[in-house]
């Protein structure tokens, strides 16, 4: 068994990784969205009552009910799904209460009188996917936890249950290359800088803006587990990277007859 069996093997078993999908249950969905609730609207949060059915529609759309009428205070969301949910709330909030969320900032003076409201909405696909690989490297190579959080919270109320999740994956890789024999210093002439790291993964540069630090892998691992772990509360499936098939310089050095176009 050679080195280009082991990536190989490397690159099939990340995509496996990233095929599969921890199942959250629907009372778990219902609190990720009452917890979004309380930090959106922590004054009137207790007048949604939210509920999880992944039946409502019998189907595979991202699917939602409102109700809210004269005779309850309490309006009533009902979603297939924590994004779904989620997407109702921010339904409400926009078409009935004139408020607005946005990246940069909110709009959330609800009426002291909910509106009345009696809504059925069904997505037109089954997923609603979100960002791309440039994106970690033009907007959010620097944020922190509570950056993170509140994006995901967007991406819920959103109705978007495919975001792509690629934090933390050069410290996978480190840690594969250091087991294959590449030592720390020859990887730091492989990886690049952060704001550049899409452009690293695509194999178009190498080691521009580098290196990466021990803390910076520690503190993107640890990142990226509390995003999956968030996202999935809400019932997305998040996207995790695969092995692209580029690998160090001095990987030809165990590779034996293998060819490698470095």
């Amino acid at each position: 068994m050679g080195y280009p069996f082991l990536l190989k093997s490397l690159q099939r078993l990340i995509l496996l990784i990233g095929l599969c999908q921890a199942y959250t249950s629907e009372s778990n969905q219902e609190k990720a969205v009452r917890d979004l609730l309380i930090r959106l609207i922590p004054d009137v949060y207790s007048s949604f009552e939210i509920t999880v059915d992944p039946t409502i529609f019998n189907d595979d759309q991202i699917s939602f009910k409102i109700l809210k009428t004269s005779e309850n205070s309490t309006v009533k969301i009902t979603g297939n799904s924590g994004v779904a949910a989620a997407w109702g709330v921010h339904h409400y909030l926009r078409n009935f209460c004139n408020c607005h969320i946005s990246w940069d900032g909110d709009q959330l003076k609800l009426p002291e009188i909910l509106p009345n409201a009696s809504v059925e909405l069904r997505s037109a696909d089954r997923y609603r996917y979100y960002q791309n690989v440039c994106t970690f490297g033009y907007s959010s190579a620097w944020w922190n936890w509570s950056r993170w959080e509140r994006e995901i919270d967007w991406m819920a109320l959103q109705g978007i249950n495919l975001p792509l999740a690629f934090i933390g994956q050069e410290a996978i890789f480190k840690r594969v290359f250091n087991n294959l024999g590449l030592s720390d210093a020859e990887l730091e002439e492989f990886f690049v800088g952060p704001a550049f790291l899409p452009w690293g993964r695509m194999g178009n540069i190498r080691g521009w803006g580098g290196p990466l630090s021990d803390s910076w892998h520690i503190r993107t691992v640890k990142l990226q587990h509390k995003i999956l772990n968030r996202m999935r509360s809400f019932g997305m499936k998040p996207v995790l990277p695969a092995f692209a098939g580029f690998v160090p310089r001095n990987i030809s050095r165990f590779s034996g007859s293998s060819l490698f176009y470095v």
